[in-house]
């Protein structure tokens, strides 16, 4: 077995979650093969106990039931819930792959999203500012969101299902000025963190460069499960980004190189790990990718909008529809 890839985790106790490890082992048909679960998480360092103990926390909290066997010859299925949790990663992922490749221009419209709900409505109001923040827009004042992209129709399905359609306001303008600032560049940088955003993405791209470099001599478990960390905390830095369009962002942005990379690893890591390989989950990255940069935008969120709009519905606490 070659050395394991420098700075891809290779002490996963800290990096890989036994509960983040069981949800990024779901098959994208929504399906759970405990054998190959355990066989990564003992590569990660995690007991086939404590796999079974997080399995069982991951069924009680409606993300999965279990529909045959038991410990290692264990099947699972995804619950609506656990499905909503693939979907909005690999929704946005594919999106972002698209804003890079230049398929989703700014069309120099800035949009604005507001909302005055009462304190007795408060799980719709925390509801409607997580899916806005979330999604990426920025706050620009108490009840305001600004966002280049227009968010409208996810706030507008979301009020409604919550019952409080008549709250929201939405508009576009081609000028604004946030404080002083009038420069579309200017007011990116005022709302969003960039800078801090790069240096994320840019730890993120070493790490996906590096498991290239040894993905020829590492060992098939030991390359999928670095692959499968890699996966889950280029994931967790995409969810922090606000995805704007290329037009916004810096020259050589870091996100973009960071996709680069990250196809660049998946590549490689598929040619040479056959666990890897056989992971549903992680091949529907690619797949979803690949089809959405064929796509037009219109095609693209006809097919995207109603997946996401269910799994921010399915992921509601009961206090947002009382």
């Amino acid at each position: 077995m070659g050395d394991p890839p420098a700075g891809s985790g290779a002490d996963h106790s800290g990096v890989l979650p036994t509960r983040t490890l069981v949800l990024s082992a779901i098959g994208a048909d929504g399906t759970l093969d405990a054998g190959s679960l355990f066989a990564v998480a003992g590569v990660a360092g995690h007991s086939d106990k404590a796999m079974r103990d997080c399995l069982a926390r991951v069924v009680r909290d409606g993300l999965l039931t279990r529909v045959a066997g038991r410990g290692r010859s264990a099947q699972y299925v995804a619950t609506g819930l656990g499905r909503a949790e693939l979907d909005t990663d690999i929704g946005w992922t594919a999106f972002a792959h698209r804003v890079d490749a230049g398929l989703e221009p700014w069309d120099g419209y800035w949009h604005l999203i507001g909302f005055e709900i009462p304190e007795r409505r408060r799980g719709a109001r925390d509801a409607l500012r997580g899916l806005l923040v979330e999604s990426g827009a920025a706050p620009v004042q108490s009840g305001l969101y600004l966002h280049a992209g227009d968010l409208s129709d996810f706030v507008r399905q979301l009020a409604s299902h919550l019952g409080v359609s008549g709250a929201v306001t939405s508009f576009v303008t081609t000028t604004i000025q946030v404080g002083e600032h009038t420069r579309p560049a200017d007011i990116v940088n005022r709302l969003w963190p960039l800078a801090s955003l790069a240096d994320r993405y840019d730890a993120i791209e070493q790490r996906l460069i590096s498991i290239v470099e040894h993905a020829p001599i590492t060992d098939d478990d030991m390359l999928a499960a670095s692959m499968f960390s890699a996966t889950l905390d280029t994931e967790a830095v995409l969810r922090s980004d606000p995805l704007l369009p290329a037009e916004l962002l810096p020259a050589d942005w870091a996100g973009e190189r960071a996709r680069r990379a990250f196809r660049a690893a998946h590549s490689a890591v598929t040619a040479h790990s056959e666990l890897f390989a056989n992971s549903k989950l992680m091949q529907s990255f690619a797949i979803e990718i690949d089809r959405s940069l064929g796509e037009t935008s219109t095609e693209f969120w006809n097919r995207w909008f109603p997946r996401l709009m269910d799994a921010y519905k399915s992921r509601l606490p009961p206090a947002a529809t009382a």
